[in-house]
This record gives structure tokens, sequence and C-alpha cells, in this order.
């Protein structure tokens, strides 16, 4: 039965049936995304939380020290590196590796990995993006790297039949979130705004979640902007969870920025994709 036809459910109720069960988000990650909404944090409450879960930390510490961050020396602990690096981009790589943690847990596929990489593809176009406006480059690449957690759910609960749906939409040019909700009850974009608002994170990243194929209005905010741009640059430069040719061009793409920055980006276009390449292979070296 296809529960979509039904207008008594709601969208939420209908990705709660689909998506229950999935394993849990990394509790010391989950706490500290909780903790540092508050920007007065102290510093000694942050590292307390991450004492609490010492593999994860090293491989915090671990990521900090890989090529993905240009540090002038090594980083030997977690207030030494909250010092160096600041809070968010701290943040930015407890996401990262609680995000790749919640994929390991299940069956390994071709098409979990290529979505894992187009998340990161998007979130390190994003944190470039956000270098042309007054916003912080880490909580970009945070929000690109959330944007598709949906995808990723459904394809850490269904693996084989989100695995197929991939295939058949890049095979047959199907409208893969009409296709997801007809399978699922439910498209990636409402399934991630669920994991997200279950997890706890802030509404800014439930909202990415839910609206990033939604052409940003006039009232937009710039992080829903820059994720917006960030994932179809992402799909053009090669990165994308679909394995077919991106439509579209840059210069049409890049045209919901604001002022100039359009054009920024699209003058340093050539260059990105091997910029986003070695960003992708520094993680994924610092994660084996």
């Amino acid at each position: 039965m296809n529960l979509t036809t039904e207008p008594e459910e709601s969208a939420p109720a209908r990705t709660s049936w689909i998506l229950k069960d999935l394993p849990p988000y990394r509790p010391v990650a989950r706490k500290l995304m909780a903790i540092t909404a508050d920007p007065e944090v102290p510093l000694a409450e942050i590292q307390k939380v991450l004492r609490t879960d010492t593999a994860f930390t090293a491989d915090v510490l671990r990521l900090a020290n890989s090529p993905l961050i240009s540090s002038t020396g090594v980083i030997r602990g977690v207030m030494h590196a909250i010092m160096m690096l600041g809070l968010e981009r701290i943040k930015s790589l407890a996401t990262t590796l609680a995000l790749k943690s919640f994929l390991a847990s299940g069956a390994p596929s071709d098409a979990i990995e290529i979505c894992w990489r187009h998340n990161l593809a998007t979130a390190s176009v994003c944190e470039k993006l956000a270098r042309h406006y007054q916003i912080d480059a880490d909580a970009c690449y945070t929000a690109g790297l959330l944007h598709d957690v949906g995808r990723l759910a459904l394809l850490r609960k269904s693996p084989d039949r989100y695995g197929k749906l991939l295939a058949s939409a890049n095979a047959l040019d199907l409208d893969l979130l009409e296709c997801e909700r007809e399978l699922f009850d439910a498209d990636h974009c409402q399934a991630g705004k669920w994991v997200l608002e279950q997890w706890e994170f802030p509404k800014e990243l439930c909202d990415v979640a839910a609206l990033h194929h939604t052409q940003p209005g006039p009232g937009a905010s710039d992080l829903l902007r820059i994720v917006y741009v960030g994932w179809q640059i992402a799909d053009l430069l090669g990165f994308s969870a679909v394995n077919r040719p991106a439509r579209g061009d840059i210069g049409a793409i890049v045209a919901s920025l604001r002022g100039n920055v359009g054009r920024r980006v699209v003058e340093q276009f050539d260059g990105l994709a091997d910029e986003v390449a070695f960003k992708i292979n520094a993680v994924e070296c610092s994660l084996v």
C-alpha cells in the first residue's frame, strides 16, 4: 500500500515508519553538538564530553593532523586542537567521523560509498563558498556534509532497495525524489529532516536537509543558498550521488548566490575538482 495516498498520515509519521530502528548516532558527537549550541560553553566542558569516548577523540585528533587541515604543527590534545582550530572545526571533524561511523555499522556497498563521497564533496564546496560570505566556513562544511543525511539513512536502512533505485534512476532518467516517495513513502529531504530532528541537531541544519532541493527564495539564509548551490556544483565536478551526467551549467547554478559571488565562483571553477578530490582523499586516508 502506498501511504502517500492517505492524507491523514503526515510526512514525519511516514518517515518515522520507514526509518525506525536506525543505528544510533555516536553519543559523544551528539552531546558535542548539543552543548556547543551555547556559544559560551566552557572549553573544559567540551573536553569533558570528548573524554567520554577516547577512541573517538583519538580519531578526531588524527583527522585534525591530516592533510585535510593545513596546520603549522602537530596537534597533540583536545584543548590544543580547540585552541588551534576553533570549535566549529572540531564540530565539523566530529560530525565527519560520526557520520562515517553511522554508515560503517552496516554492510558496505558501492552506493553508500558514492553517496558518502558526494556528501564530502558538497561539504568541501560549501566550505569554499562560505569564504565569499560573512559566515563560518566550518559551519558550512558541516551543513554540506549533512545535507543528504536522509539519503544515507535510507541507504543504511534499505541498502538493496535504495541501491536499485539509484541504478534505475540513472538508467531511466527518473525523478529521484518522486521515486523515493513512491518506494519509501518519504523522499530523502523529508527523511533527512526527520533524522536530524531525532538526533537533536540545530534547526538550521534540519532546514538544510529538508530544503536543499528547493530554489532559495528572497528570504532564504545564506547557509541554505550555499548548500543549494554546493551540492549541484559537486554533481558538476563528477561527485554526483546518481551516476549520470549532471544537468545545468555553472553559470546558472551560481545565480542563486548573492551579489557578484557567482562570478567569482565561475572564475575559480576549473581548479575546484582537484581541490575537492584532494580533500576527499585526505578524509578517506585518515579514516582507514
